[in-house]
């Protein structure tokens, strides 16, 4: 509100300075009219009166003469007529608060003396008091009536506007980008500062928006980064373990074997035997994932796997169906696959793609608690890729489709925490000797190998849903 002040400061200040100076040239204005007026009567008045005077002198004599300017005196108090000779107005004393007029007599050419004619300024002295009343009490009335006036025009039209300004100004620098527009419906340049403010806080709150998100996505892409640079490494290291366990594993799973089957040991050895047979198999398929696992983060491999040709998805999953329906079984489980009237058939390879269906319904199957249902649906969609997918078609405005299959089971649900780690590879939320950890790390370099990717939703003790994303037209990758 300083602003304010400062506005109806000035203006009472120069209110007051204009009525001010007006009543002073005013006065002085009046005064200097006061004194023409008495000035030209006294000069009407003598010479009325002189002439009258000096006739009466020359007819009657000097006697007759005086009785005419003592019978002049007029009806105001303040005027006054004498007769004065020479010397009498050699010693007269003039008073200031009067005006004087000395009408010299002459007759047949000699001076015989002067008529005086005075009055009094007491009038204008009243005059002049009365005026400096009135023009005071106007001037506080006025300068009331501008004060009134500049402060409502101050508080209303400046004051509370500057205000809002202030307040909004405050806010935009504390970051609430996202308050109301300021409303201010003034035609003028607060008004129009006020608009301006608000296309301003418009414009940082979308270049807010706008950094959030390129910051958001520079974080992804760099742990993307960090993660594909730990893939590769975890990938070079399970290579070269997976070759070096393969030979021994081999060796060991034939002596193992041979030792079953010699009917000449005892039982209890041979039991042994296919027990150690049973774990070098085990150990095996995990070499295997480990290759696998390596393999899916370089090149496609020649041959069978990198062939990519229409894949039949329904055929797939009835067949991944079939293939762990003993599985299910054992943990009274069902496995129900669902199709769309039109199948789709992305260009892919059907093996790979049966192993990452393989390995979605093994996780689906284990996170059962109890009977339960897994659902694979095959389908197709047209969906808006992820940020983090480059479109393997380009060209066009519109959302490419994609064939889609989504395996959804009723377990116990991924907690929230745990959603960004379950592609890492080693990691799993299975008990201990279920799972290595591998499964979803290699399905998912597979389906990215494919231009595709998964999509995970889980809500925990309600299930999870895995759909694996395939595109429909792969034409620089063929």
């Amino acid at each position: 509100m300083r602003l304010a002040r400062k506005l109806i400061v000035s203006m009472i200040i120069g209110v007051t300075l204009v009525l001010a100076a007006n009543a002073y040239y005013r006065v002085r204005r009046e005064l200097a009219a006061f004194d023409e007026d008495m000035r030209r009567d006294h000069e009407v008045l003598a010479r009325v009166l002189g002439r009258a005077v000096a006739t009466v002198w020359e007819c009657s004599g000097r006697e007759a003469a005086l009785q005419i300017v003592v019978a002049a005196k007029p009806a105001s108090e303040m005027v006054h007529i004498r007769w004065l000779d020479e010397q009498s107005l050699r010693l007269r004393t003039r008073a200031e608060d009067l005006l004087y007029t000395d009408v010299p007599i002459a007759v047949a050419g000699d001076l015989k003396g002067y008529i005086e004619i005075r009055e009094s300024r007491t009038f204008e002295e009243t005059y002049v008091r009365t005026t400096l009343v009135r023009t005071l009490v106007l001037t506080l009335l006025a300068v009331l009536g501008a004060g009134v006036l500049s402060t409502v025009v101050g508080v209303y039209v400046v004051g509370h506007p500057t205000r809002k300004l202030v307040d909004k100004a405050r806010r935009i620098g504390e970051g609430k980008l996202e308050d109301p527009p300021l409303a201010i419906a003034q035609r003028d340049e607060i008004g129009l500062l006020a608009d301006e403010m608000n296309a301003m806080s418009l414009r940082l709150a979308e270049t807010r928006y706008a950094l959030e998100a390129e910051t958001t996505e520079l974080l992804r892409t760099q742990e993307q980064l960090r993660r594909a640079d730990r893939l590769a490494t975890v990938g070079k290291l399970a290579s070269g373990i997976a070759h070096e366990l393969g030979t021994p594993l081999g060796v060991a799973l034939v002596r193992a074997n041979m030792i079953a089957a010699n009917e000449s040991l005892g039982r209890e050895v041979r039991d042994a035997a296919r027990i150690v047979s049973e774990q070098i198999d085990r150990i095996t398929r995990i070499v295997r994932q480990l290759l696998d696992f390596a393999r899916g983060h370089g090149e496609p491999p020649p041959g069978a796997l990198a062939k990519r040709t229409p894949a039949n998805l329904v055929a797939i999953a009835q067949r991944s169906a079939a293939m762990l329906q003993p599985l299910a079984a054992k943990r009274n489980v069902t496995i129900a696959v669902v199709t769309a009237p039109t199948p789709p058939e992305p260009p892919a390879n059907e093996d790979q793609i049966q192993q990452v269906l393989v390995n979605l319904v093994v996780n689906a199957v284990h996170a059962a608690r109890g009977p339960g249902k897994v659902t694979i649906t095959v389908g197709i969609k047209q969906v808006k890729l992820p940020a983090d997918v480059t479109p393997v078609v380009w060209g066009g405005d519109a959302e490419p489709q994609y064939a889609v299959i989504s395996v959804q089971d009723e377990g116990v649900g991924i907690a929230p925490e745990l959603l960004p780690r379950i592609f890492e590879p080693f990691f799993t939320t299975k008990d201990v000797g279920e799972g290595t950890g591998l499964g979803l790390s290699v399905a998912y370099g597979i389906v990215r190998e494919h231009g595709g990717w998964i999509d995970v939703t889980s809500e925990p003790e309600k299930g999870s849903s895995f759909s694996v994303y395939l595109p429909m037209s792969v034409a620089e990758l063929v």
